[in-house]
């Protein structure tokens, strides 16, 4: 855990270089989801930490791109 929150903390700082007046985006895509627990968003971290990740199929790689990956997807562009 340590790792992670160490990883989230230097992603997080980089996220708020690129999007300095949009906490909320930030906070949206942390790699940590605030909260009691606190949890781990490991999708989020895959793509992160990945030199390059993908759905099951072409269309599956579209839908997430298009929807819950919408703002990594324009972050990191042709990442997913």
């Amino acid at each position: 855990m340590d790792l992670i929150y160490l990883v989230n903390h230097i992603y997080i700082d980089r996220l708020r270089k690129k999007f300095p007046r949009d906490e909320k985006k930030v906070m949206r895509m942390s790699l940590i989801e605030e909260g009691y627990p606190k949890k781990v968003r490991m999708a989020y971290l895959s793509i992160v930490c990945s030199h390059t990740v993908n759905g099951v199929a072409a269309l599956h790689t579209q839908l997430l791109k298009a929807t819950i990956f919408k703002e990594f997807e324009e972050l990191y562009p042709n990442k997913i």
